[in-house]
């Protein structure tokens, strides 16, 4: 290995802090660190100028604004049920990276945890997911339906707890040109996603899935 690669494969991220968000995606890549307040409000309407949701926000954004921070943004997650508390935060800084030099330190990182899956439950299971499936080709033949989404989860019990900087690492390494994103989720150890609108949290119950 030349020195270059050795140097990229010492590049890990560190298991995820409360405090602290990733994304990485080709249009921006960036971290943050501190968390200047955290924003609970149910995202129901939030597109709306007029929703509490932004409304609330606003107002979050000026106190950050007479604290120093120049340009407040807001991260973290947001149940697909958006009647449901949110998991964001305005964080005190964020800093840009590259994705490219991500992409390459992934690669090369060798820290693999080494897990022992001591349990395994599909969410369904397989013959109420293929009813599941049935159902929504022939809710697809009416006009009422126009697109329907399914998905199913695989929860994993392992022997160790898992460490998020390590899979992060993995998930950059097996998908590095999609968009992710890792993040705290209210009670749950942490939250990633392989895509901007499908994010799993991990917690001590189970999965669960949100924006």
């Amino acid at each position: 290995m030349d020195m270059s690669l050795a140097e990229d494969a010492q590049e890990t991220m560190a298991t995820l802090a409360p405090d602290r968000f990733f994304f990485m995606s080709p249009y921006r890549s960036f971290t943050t660190s501190g968390c200047f307040a955290h924003y609970t409000e149910p995202a129901v309407a939030g597109d709306s100028p007029d929703s509490p949701f932004q409304q609330k926000l606003r107002q979050q954004f000026a106190e950050a604004k007479s604290q120093g921070i120049a340009n407040p943004i807001l991260v973290g997650a947001i149940p697909f049920d958006t009647r449901q508390p949110s998991s964001l935060f305005i964080p005190m800084a964020w800093q840009s990276f590259s994705r490219q030099q991500k992409q390459r330190t992934a690669r090369y990182f060798t820290d693999h945890q080494s897990l022992t899956v001591t349990a395994r439950k599909a969410i369904p299971e397989q013959d109420a997911f293929e009813a599941m499936v049935a159902r929504a080709a022939m809710l697809t033949a009416t006009p009422d339906v126009d697109k329907v989404v399914l998905s199913r989860l695989i929860d994993i019990t392992t022997d160790v707890a898992v460490d998020s900087g390590a899979l992060l690492e993995r998930l950059v390494a097996q998908n590095p040109v999609v968009t992710t994103s890792m993040c705290h989720w209210r009670m749950a150890a942490f939250c990633w996603a392989p895509a901007p609108n499908c994010c799993y949290a991990k917690r001590a119950s189970g999965l669960v899935r949100c924006r």
